[in-house]
């Protein structure tokens, strides 16, 4: 996957990007490890890009920077974390043997890995699953060769061809809400509908979905009278009223949009 002349890690995410890779910087030590650096990517993983001159300009600011990486449209990654008990014997007595695939290690060395399947058509997101152990259909992951905050060893790749998502894992996902149609002009109903779509997503959809429907109120010059109703349905699914004040304030932002 990486040349040996990927010499640093920003080096690294320039050819990952290369090889289609949508990267972005996450913190590399301390409380908010792994996660996106804001000052940097204030919308995290969503402003992932395989730009090589943004990438190049975001590891000068912190060239330590862990590389994360969107999870790409045409995969499916099962993330297994023996640290919150995620067990791939469990998985395997769960679903059966895992067909061999494109395969990261984490650094931190317990067996940790995520598992990247071609993902079938159609929108999906995981059930509930054993502790430790997730279906990711968006979001990101950590990819190498970061270095691992707590082992200080880097995460590793097992390459393989990806195989095609095992359909006992397909069991277990559901298929995604459908986003609701929204057209200029948008009235009381259309209105409703991103309120109902907000109100309707689940736990893994949540942040995605109310930024989503935040960003098409915004696009049509409606979010300063829908925003409290987009909070509202956001809390009743469960997200902080914190973070869902955080989340359509970034959709203002993004739109540019004052407050």
């Amino acid at each position: 996957m990486l040349s040996p002349d990927a010499h640093s890690l920003g080096d690294a995410a320039v050819e990952l990007a290369l090889a289609g890779w949508s990267v972005f910087p996450c913190h590399p030590t301390g409380p908010r490890a792994k996660s996106p650096i804001s000052a940097l990517v204030p919308h995290g993983h969503l402003n992932a890009t395989r730009d090589p001159e943004v990438i190049q300009r975001w590891w000068r600011e912190c060239p330590n920077a862990m590389i994360g990486g969107a999870v790409p449209a045409s995969f499916i990654v099962i993330d297994i974390d023996p640290r919150n008990g995620g067990s791939l014997d469990v998985l395997e007595a769960l679903v059966g043997a895992l067909t061999e695939t494109l395969t990261v290690w984490s650094g931190r060395e317990d067996r940790g890995r995520h598992f990247y399947y071609l993902r079938p058509g159609g929108a999906f997101t995981s059930t509930r699953l054993p502790d430790g152990i997730d279906l990711k259909v968006h979001g990101y992951c950590i990819l190498p060769p970061s270095i691992h905050p707590a082992t200080g060893r880097p995460y590793r790749w097992e390459l393989r061809e990806p195989a095609p998502l095992p359909g006992s894992l397909l069991s277990l996902l559901r298929p995604l809400p459908s986003p609701p149609r929204v057209t200029s002009g948008l009235g009381s109903v259309s209105a409703d509908a991103l309120v109902r779509f907000v109100a309707g997503l689940q736990p893994g959809e949540r942040n995605r979905g109310t930024y989503w429907a935040a960003c098409r109120a915004a696009d049509d010059g409606v979010l300063d009278g829908l925003a409290a109703d987009l909070v509202a349905a956001a809390m009743q699914t469960g997200l902080p009223e914190r973070e869902a004040i955080r989340i359509v304030q970034s959709a203002r932002r993004s739109a540019g949009i004052r407050s």
